[in-house]
C-alpha cells in the first residue's frame, strides 16, 4: 500500500507532463500544497518527490523548492580531452573582429538585469580608481561565498571584464610571448591574445578536464609566459571542475611560478546548488590574477572585478590608465545584484537562467530530434550542442545573419578537428523557437540533398528494365490455350493471395523470439 501511494505522486506528475500542465523549467508545487491536493500524507509526498529526483525528473534547489528537469531522449554528446597541442596561427586582429560580432551570444540577454535605477539627483560623474568602498565590500562578501578570502582594499572594479583581461595580458607578457589556454572557453580570450601579438597554444578539456600529463609536457617543452584558466562552468561546456583537478593545477602553478589568469564569469550560474570552488580559492601563493564579473546586453549593464594578487603593483598603473571605473549608479546596481535577498539578485537571476535552459533544451530536442545532442552541462551561459552533420558555409552564414546574438560557431570556441560539428547556444534567450525552426530547416535541407543524391546514384547503377522486358516478352511464344487459361484465372476469385500473406506472416513470426513469461519473472526478481 505504501509503494502504491508513493507511485501515486509519480503517476500524478507523469499525467501533468503528458498534458503539458508542467514543462521542463517549471517550479513544482510545494510539498504541503500537493499533500492537500492529492489527499496524501506529507511523508508520502516527500518520498514521491525523492523517487522523481532519483529518476531525474525533478531537482531540489535549497531555499527555492523543486524544479522540473529536461530528460533527454538522445545519447549525450561526449566532450573528449584533446590528445595534442593546438598552436594557433597569428592572424592579427581578424579573429578578434569575428569574435566580437558574436558578443551578444556571450552575455545575459535580460533587459532588466544590472540596469541602473537612476534618479533625478544622481550625478553621473566618473569614480576614479578602484571604485567605492561599499561596492567593493559587496563584491568581497560575494567572493567569500566562493571560498576566496579577500579584503575590499585588494579589489579593483571595472566596466568590462575583457578590458581588465586585456590590461592584465599586456602588463604580464610581451609581444610574441607564448600563452597556454584551456578550451573550450570564451572565444574572446584566444582572439584577444592573438590580436595582441601573443602566440597561443590551446589544450582541449573533456568531461573530466584536460590531460594533465600533456599540460606538464607543454610547460616543460614550450617557453610559456602565461597560463589562462577558464573558471567553473566555463563557456560553453558548462563543466564542473573536480577538486582533484583544481589541486593538481595549483601544484603545477606553484612549481612553475608562472603568472596565471582565471576567467570566471559564470560561477553563479550553477544548475545545482552547493559550494563552488575556484582556482583562486586554493591559491596560497597569489600567482593567480582572478577576473570575474557580470555581463548583460545594453550599454552600461556590465561590471567586472579583479584580484591582482602579487601582481598588484604591476597592474595598478595599467588599470588606472585604462580608466575602467564604474559610475555611481552602476556600482549601486552591482551592490544590489550581489545581495542574496534583493529582488534583482544574482542568485535569483541564476535560478531563472537555469529554468530557461531546461526549456531551451526541451524545445530544441523536440524540434530537431536525433540531429542534435548536448554535452552534459552543469551550469554556464550556454549549451554546447553537437550536430549530426556540420552545416555548410551558406547555411551557417544565413543562420549567423539572423541569430548572431544566440549562437557561436564551434570553430571560434574550439580548435579541434570536429569543431564544425558544434554550436554554442545562449540559454538566456526569451524565445528559442525561431532558432529551432531555422536549424530544423537547414538540417532538413542538408538531409534531403543527401537522400536525393543517394537515390540518383542508385538509379544510375540499376539496369533499364523498360528496355529489357519488351525484348523478353517478344521472344516468348504464348499459345492460345495458355492465354485463355490466364484470362480465366484472372476473372475467378481466389484465396491464394490471402494464403500467401498468411504464409509470409507465419514465416516472419517464426523469426521473432517467442514470448516467455518466465523471463519477466526473472527480470523482476534478479534484474
Amino acid at each position: 500500500m505504501a509503494d502504491f501511494l508513493y507511485k501515486g505522486v509519480v503517476d500524478w506528475f507523469l499525467d501533468q507532463m503528458s498534458q503539458e500542465s508542467i514543462v521542463p523549467g517549471d517550479r513544482m508545487p510545494s510539498l504541503r500544497v500537493l499533500s492537500k491536493e492529492l489527499g496524501l500524507s506529507l511523508n508520502t509526498v516527500i518520498h514521491g518527490y525523492e523517487l522523481l529526483t532519483k529518476d531525474g525528473w525533478i531537482e531540489s534547489r535549497p531555499k527555492s523548492g523543486y524544479f522540473v528537469c529536461h530528460r533527454s531522449d538522445t545519447k549525450p554528446a561526449l566532450l573528449l580531452a584533446g590528445e595534442t597541442l593546438q598552436k594557433l596561427s597569428s592572424e592579427g586582429v581578424k579573429p578578434a573582429w569575428s569574435c566580437l560580432t558574436h558578443r551578444g551570444a556571450l552575455v545575459d540577454q535580460s533587459d532588466a538585469f544590472l540596469n541602473p535605477v537612476t534618479r533625478q539627483d544622481d550625478l553621473h560623474l566618473p569614480v576614479l580608481g578602484k571604485g567605492q568602498l561599499t561596492a567593493r565590500e559587496s563584491v568581497s562578501e560575494y567572493l567569500k561565498g566562493l571560498g576566496i578570502k579577500v579584503h575590499a582594499s585588494q579589489l579593483w572594479l571595472g566596466h568590462s571584464p575583457l578590458a581588465v583581461f586585456t590590461q592584465s595580458v599586456q602588463s604580464l607578457t610581451k609581444r610574441d610571448d607564448t600563452v597556454l589556454v584551456l578550451e573550450p572557453c570564451d572565444p574572446r580570450l584566444t582572439t584577444t591574445l592573438q590580436s595582441l601579438g601573443r602566440q597561443v597554444i590551446t589544450i582541449s578539456a573533456g568531461d573530466r578536464g584536460v590531460d594533465l600529463d600533456l599540460a606538464i609536457r607543454c610547460l616543460r617543452d614550450e617557453s610559456i609566459s602565461l597560463i589562462v584558466l577558464p573558471g567553473q562552468f566555463s563557456f560553453p561546456a558548462g563543466q564542473l571542475i573536480s577538486n582533484l583537478s583544481l589541486r593538481r593545477w595549483l601544484a603545477i602553478i606553484e612549481e612553475t611560478k608562472l603568472p596565471v589568469i582565471e576567467w570566471d564569469l559564470c560561477s553563479h550560474l550553477a544548475y545545482r546548488a552547493g559550494p563552488i570552488l575556484t582556482y583562486k580559492s586554493l591559491d596560497q601563493s597569489d600567482h593567480i590574477v582572478y577576473i570575474g564579473g557580470v555581463e548583460s546586453k545594453g550599454f552600461g549593464r556590465s561590471a567586472s572585478w579583479c584580484l591582482p594578487g602579487r601582481y598588484q603593483a604591476l597592474l595598478e598603473g595599467a588599470f588606472l590608465g585604462a580608466d575602467m571605473a564604474l559610475s555611481d549608479a552602476q556600482q549601486t546596481a552591482l551592490s544590489e545584484a550581489l545581495q542574496p535577498n534583493s529582488k534583482r539578485s544574482l542568485t535569483r537571476r541564476a535560478r531563472d537562467v537555469w529554468a530557461n535552459s531546461e526549456r531551451v533544451k526541451a524545445h530544441l530536442e523536440a524540434r530537431l530530434g536525433e540531429h542534435i545532442s548536448f554535452a552534459t552541462s552543469k551550469g554556464g551561459m550556454s549549451l554546447w550542442m553537437h550536430l549530426s552533420e556540420p552545416l555548410d558555409v551558406s547555411s551557417l552564414t544565413s543562420l549567423l545573419a539572423t541569430f548572431r546574438h544566440a549562437i557561436v560557431p564551434g570553430a571560434l570556441v574550439s580548435h579541434e578537428p570536429d569543431a564544425n560539428h558544434w554550436l554554442a547556444v545562449n540559454v538566456t534567450l526569451d524565445d528559442v523557437e525561431p532558432l529551432a525552426n531555422a536549424l530544423s530547416e537547414h538540417l532538413a535541407i542538408d538531409q534531403h540533398e543527401k537522400e536525393d543524391l543517394a537515390v540518383e546514384e542508385t538509379i544510375a547503377e540499376e539496369p533499364d528494365l523498360e528496355e529489357v522486358v519488351p525484348e523478353k516478352i517478344e521472344s516468348e511464344e504464348v499459345s492460345p490455350e495458355a492465354k485463355a487459361t490466364e484470362e480465366s484465372v484472372e476473372n475467378e476469385p481466389s484465396d491464394k493471395p490471402a494464403a500467401e500473406d498468411s504464409d509470409k506472416k507465419s514465416r516472419n513470426a517464426s523469426t521473432d523470439p517467442l514470448y516467455n513469461p518466465m523471463l519477466d519473472l526473472i527480470n523482476h526478481d534478479f534484474g
